[in-house]
């Protein structure tokens, strides 16, 4: 079967216009887009922290870490962190545990339109863990350090 170059040209141009607007359009459909969690270090002299399926990662202050994913057909994504605050010497001084992603996050605390479409910001503090809807404003005191011992 052979295509004319009228019908080969017009294929062709209906696939490079499909991708333009893919590429200039805001996602419509929050279950298609891809969500992202990052983590940032404010102020604690060096954080270690462990999420579930995930590396372990070590944040200075200004540092942060960040990781993307499709949530799966049941909707039970689902990342838990250890988190280490540790002095400049390596000696343990706090910890937390908790669950920086699951379908509740993910309705309550992520962003839910425009760029911001299902994006999880932590913040990291001497205070605790802030989380926000969108990156540098609106932050919100959500858990605390544990001490040890």
């Amino acid at each position: 079967m052979s295509f004319s170059p009228k019908l080969s040209f017009s294929i062709f141009l209906l696939f490079h216009l499909c991708s333009v607007m893919k590429a200039t359009t805001p996602p419509s459909n929050k279950w298609l887009e891809p969500y992202r969690v990052t983590i940032t270090n404010q102020d604690v002299p060096v954080v270690l922290l462990r999420c579930d399926d995930l590396d372990a990662s070590l944040l200075k202050p200004g540092n942060s870490t960040s990781w993307k994913f499709r949530k799966n057909f049941w909707e039970s994504n689902q990342y838990g962190c250890r988190f280490y605050w540790v002095d400049d010497n390596f000696v343990l001084q706090k910890h937390a545990d908790f669950t920086v992603f699951d379908d509740q996050v993910a309705n309550t605390l992520c962003g839910t339109d425009g760029y911001n479409m299902n994006r999880c910001y932590w913040y990291v503090t001497r205070d605790g863990f802030y989380y926000s809807k969108n990156d540098g404003s609106d932050w919100n005191l959500l858990h605390g350090w544990n001490n040890i011992g």
